[in-house]
C-alpha cells in the first residue's frame, strides 16, 4: 500500500515516462519543438500577503491552486510548477499534440483561470487579481536533481513566456505574436484577439527581446 502511494505520488508530480526512466536509471531529457506556456501571478502579492498571517497566505494559495488544478485538468494541459503565487502550465508537452491544438487548450485554460479569479474571495472576503502570459516555442524537458528530483522546462520559450506575464495587466492574458498565429489555426475555438496598443503604439518593450508586437486574448 505504502508503495503504490508513493506511486500515485510520483506520477502527480512529473510524467509516467520520466518515471519509468528513472527507475531504469535513465537520464529524462526531451526537446519538443513547439509548445505554448502559461504563466500567471497575483497582482500586488507581497503588499498583500505582508497583512496577512502565513497560515492565511499558505490556505488562500493551496484554495486558488486548487480550483485551478482543476481547469489543469478539463483542459488537458500539464502543470509544470508553482512558485510563491506564479502559477505554470504548458500544452504541447509532455504529452505532444499539435500546436495549434497545444495553444487552444492553454488558451482556454487562461481564459477560465481570469474567470475563476474574478469570483475568488480570500477568507476575509477581498478580491484577488492576476495577471497571465502565453508564449510559443521549441523547449526542453528533464527531470532536475536528486534529493527532490523535479520535472522541468528549459529555454527562451519559458522566459518568454514569463516576461508575457511580467508585462502583462490585472486580469488581462496577453500573447506573443507566434501564440496569437497559433491561435488563428485554432481546430475547435475561435479567439477574439486584439492587437494590444499603447496609445497609438502597437506591443509593448520586452527585456531581452526588444520591442514585440504583442495581442490581448
Amino acid at each position: 500500500v505504502e508503495r503504490q502511494l508513493h506511486r500515485n505520488l510520483l506520477y502527480k508530480v512529473m510524467p509516467r515516462r520520466a518515471i519509468a526512466k528513472l527507475h531504469r536509471g535513465q537520464t529524462v531529457l526531451e526537446k519538443f519543438n513547439l509548445v505554448t506556456i502559461f504563466f500567471s501571478d497575483i497582482v500586488g502579492f507581497t503588499s498583500m500577503a505582508g497583512k496577512m498571517r502565513p497560515i492565511q497566505v499558505m490556505k488562500m494559495l493551496n484554495e486558488l491552486y486548487t480550483e485551478l488544478d482543476k481547469l489543469v485538468e478539463k483542459h488537458q494541459v500539464y502543470k509544470v510548477e508553482t512558485i510563491g503565487d506564479a502559477y505554470m502550465v504548458v500544452g504541447g508537452a509532455p504529452d505532444r499534440v499539435p500546436a495549434p491544438l497545444a495553444a487552444e487548450r492553454v488558451a482556454l485554460f487562461a481564459i477560465d483561470a481570469i474567470e475563476l479569479v474574478k469570483n475568488f474571495r480570500t477568507k476575509d472576503g477581498d478580491q484577488i487579481f492576476i495577471r497571465a502570459g502565453l508564449a510559443s516555442g521549441p523547449t526542453v524537458a528533464g527531470v532536475v536533481g536528486s534529493a527532490m528530483p523535479r520535472y522541468c522546462f528549459f529555454g527562451d520559450t519559458v522566459n518568454f513566456a514569463s516576461r508575457m506575464e511580467s508585462t502583462s495587466k490585472k486580469m488581462k492574458i496577453q500573447v506573443a505574436e507566434i501564440t496569437y498565429r497559433l491561435l488563428q489555426d485554432a481546430p475547435n475555438m475561435t479567439f477574439d484577439l486584439k492587437k494590444r496598443m499603447e496609445g497609438d503604439i502597437a506591443g509593448v518593450e520586452i527585456k531581452g527581446k526588444g520591442h514585440q508586437i504583442t495581442y490581448w486574448v
